[in-house]
């Protein structure tokens, strides 16, 4: 003790020792001060001790310190009032707390936690692992209005105001912006006609919310897909700023009854050109009499040269799977019959793939069925350098359908959720008077026999007036997502319309992987919104997001959401 009071250089010693052992909040500006906190701190024996003694400081001791010096300020109370789903929900009494604490440390951007997993991809702040589930989950969700169901910043909400800029489709909750920008920010931004949102702004900060400049790249590189890690990640296009979108222009090849251009113009987005490859007689006229027209057909795929057609900014496809499929037992494999097919879709892929230098977005999505051979799959991922992605239908419709995807469209990989529009169970596809007799059907394919259910293979899936019945045309193009008589064309009996359904996409899931591409085209311009209604996320769809992932925001689950524009 001696020592410490009389010899400067010890003193000097012993207080930068403790300063690397502990990190004070900086309260006290007097050194000699500072000194005898750290020294009372060293006699009481360093507590905590371990890994402990390093970890950052509870919210228990940053809450009180932090309320106390903004009620000294602002001189209103802070108390936090109530739970909400088991997290603490921020209520107007404590918006100063929660801004003050996002800049303090990194606390998640969404909740207000501490526990946070990775940084916000849009704006500076971070999320928690629940956040970050729901963000991933919900960030390309898209009502029918075209707009996000949910906020850009949390991707919850109750009440969100929509971005009134071209082809923009983001919305931004109530909550979010009174208490990151402003109180009654909300209030103000409805008077605002049309609102431009912040994201299409210049880079500036509102209050606590500040968009991140390479906001662009990292919500991409957030949903790229990182399954194939022995092969070269795909390039990663930024998300283009809405006024320079422009129409989408799509060659789809093997293209059957026009799936993919039905959920583009579901989407809203402007399809500049749609030119669709396919042989099918049937299949052409469901596509032509439903989209009045406006897809160009082509023919045969082997006939398609880069002198005819392009360019293009899209190339879907699934080539036929008949000769793939392990189900067939003269199946011919992928150097032979139909199989050979695929290498068309991969010739003209490698002619429509932009050079290095070139800065022009392309995408292209592959399909085909799960149950092929093993070879087959990975000379399949050897041609395509990817690894394919697995998405099963019975998650967002009633049908079993699991589809391997190969792509480098954003977001393939994310959790496939089901909408408040989707058909989830039999019973919901049905028409008046007939009664599903289980929830979900095996996969519907060409063949009438895969109507029929249970282990023996031989129950049918309805009763109507006690009687067994097989499914209906109509039924099953609402269990793929199609529109009532999608395929009630040319005259065509049931066992047509049920080939060329059971050759489809199923919609929802389509819908699903095209969401992320309304960051880089044009969308059509929606009429102006008064108050309605918007799509909800089906609790049974989202892993926990009723219970795990409650922000400040509200939750999915909730009944209502009012847009504003």
């Amino acid at each position: 003790q001696n020592t410490f009071a009389t010899v400067a250089m010890y003193k000097e010693a012993v207080f930068l020792a403790l300063r690397v052992s502990l990190e004070f909040l900086a309260t006290i500006d007097s050194k000699e001060e500072i000194l005898i906190e750290m020294l009372d701190w060293a006699f009481g024996g360093f507590k905590p001790m371990g890994p402990q003694g390093f970890a950052p400081a509870v919210l228990g001791i940053i809450i009180p310190l932090l309320k106390r010096i903004i009620r000294r300020i602002l001189a209103f109370d802070l108390d936090i009032e109530g739970e909400y789903g088991g997290r603490t929900c921020f209520t107007t009494t404590n918006k100063r707390l929660h801004v003050v604490l996002l800049f303090y440390a990194e606390y998640c951007l969404c909740c207000g936690t501490k526990d946070t997993v990775m940084s916000h991809p849009l704006f500076k702040g971070s999320l928690c692992l629940e956040c970050k589930n729901n963000f991933t989950e919900t960030l390309y969700r898209y009502d029918e209005d075209g707009y996000q169901s949910y906020c850009t910043i949390c991707c919850y909400g109750m009440e969100v105001i929509l971005c009134g800029n071209d082809s923009c489709c983001r919305s931004y909750c109530a909550d979010c912006l009174n208490i990151l920008v402003s109180d009654r920010t909300f209030d103000f931004l409805k008077d605002l006609d049309p609102w431009i949102c912040y994201l299409c702004q210049a880079e500036q900060t509102h209050g606590a919310l500040t968009p991140r400049q390479d906001w662009s790249i990292r919500v991409q590189e957030l949903f790229a897909n990182n399954s194939a890690m022995e092969f070269e990640p795909h390039r990663v296009y930024p998300s283009i700023s809405a006024n320079l979108r422009r129409p989408v222009r799509v060659l789809s090849l093997f293209d059957g009854i026009a799936t993919g251009y039905l959920v583009l113009k579901d989407l809203g987005f402007k399809v500049e050109t749609y030119v669709a490859s396919e042989v099918c007689e049937d299949s052409i006229a469901v596509a032509h009499i439903n989209h009045d027209g406006k897809i160009i057909h082509v023919g045969d795929a082997r006939l398609i040269t880069q002198e005819h057609w392009g360019p293009f900014d899209l190339l879907i496809g699934g080539s036929p799977c008949n000769d793939l499929s392990i189900v067939n037992p003269l199946r011919k494999g992928l150097y032979e019959g139909t199989g050979r097919l695929f290498f068309e879709y991969y010739r003209i892929l490698q002619l429509l793939k932009p050079k290095e230098e070139d800065p022009r977005p392309f995408f292209w999505l592959f399909e085909n069925v799960v149950f092929m051979n093993v070879h087959d799959r990975l000379n399949i991922c050897r041609f395509l350098e990817c690894n394919p992605v697995l998405v099963d239908a019975v998650r967002v419709s009633p049908a079993n359908r699991s589809r391997y995807f190969w792509g480098n469209i954003p977001g393939m990989n994310r959790p496939i959720a089901a909408s408040q529009t989707d058909k989830l169970n039999l019973q919901d596809c049905l028409e008046i008077g007939r009664v599903a007799r289980m929830t979900k059907v095996r996969t519907i394919t060409t063949n009438s026999n895969s109507l029929k259910q249970g282990k023996n293979v031989s129950m049918l899936p309805v009763l109507q007036n006690g009687t067994e019945d097989t499914l209906w045309i109509t039924e099953i193009e609402k269990i793929f997502g199609f529109p009532k008589h999608y395929t009630d064309v040319r005259n065509m009996n049931r066992q047509q319309r049920q080939k060329v359904l059971g050759k489809a996409w199923s919609v929802p899931v389509i819908r699903h992987l095209f969401a992320p591409l309304k960051d880089y085209f044009a969308c059509e311009e929606l009429p102006q919104l008064s108050t309605s209604n918007a799509s909800n996320t089906s609790t049974s769809g989202v892993s926990g997001a009723s219970t795990s992932s409650c922000s400040p925001c509200g939750s999915p689950a909730t009944p209502e959401m009012h847009q504003l524009r």
